[in-house]
């Protein structure tokens, strides 16, 4: 009699964990923070209740790079091999985005969303391009933004350094979901953050 109490005592505790894990998943509003500054530094976390997780960067070094004395020829091979897998990282970026905004579609709530691109390459012509096309996609993106989620602030800026050969973006973003549709979006894209997550 004494081993069937204590056996029900757990089934019991673990009914209620059971029952508080499935609360925090679909009914607990969780908060998404993504801040990325001037100097290119990127952090992201997840706050629940009172409690704010760090997703990113996690105990990360940055990899360091040496200059080589050669050539300048031999300097501008690897630079320009650099530019385009960035041009190619940015567009597979931006394909990501887009895909998880579709799938995010009523379910985000967007307190804030402050955006600044300065476009730049080793072309002036292809910043141009550049510049032209995020103004095209930004055109599409801020009406799905404004009809699908419950936007608050929002400001969008697009310009060019011709200067530059490296395209930079800063981001302030905030906004709260269900920590249940964050997990999924992660599971379904786990491939893609985790390339990313490498690259950064």
């Amino acid at each position: 009699m004494f081993i069937l109490k204590i056996i029900l005592a757990i089934m019991l505790v673990l009914l209620i964990l059971l029952f508080i894990l499935l609360f925090i998943l679909f009914f607990c509003k969780t908060a998404i923070y993504i801040l990325r500054d001037d100097k290119q530094n990127t952090k992201v976390y997840l706050k629940i209740f009172f409690v704010r997780i760090k997703l990113y960067p996690i105990g990360k070094t940055k990899r360091k790079t040496y200059k080589s004395d050669k050539s300048e020829k031999q300097q501008s091979k690897p630079s320009e091999q650099e530019n385009e897998d960035n041009d190619d990282f940015s567009s597979k970026y931006m394909d990501l985005i887009l895909n998880i905004i579709y799938d995010l579609k009523e379910r985000l709530y967007i307190d804030k969303l402050y955006l600044n691109i300065i476009f730049a390459s080793d072309d002036a012509a292809k910043t141009g391009i550049m510049l032209g096309t995020a103004f095209s996609i930004c055109g599409m993106i801020t009406p799905i933004l404004r009809k699908s989620f419950h936007l608050k602030k929002q400001s969008i800026i697009l310009d060019a350094d011709f200067n530059a050969n490296k395209t930079k973006f800063m981001i302030d973003f905030i906004g709260h979901t269900r920590i249940i549709k964050i997990l999924l979006i992660a599971f379904k894209y786990r491939k893609q953050l985790f390339k990313i997550y490498n690259k950064t």
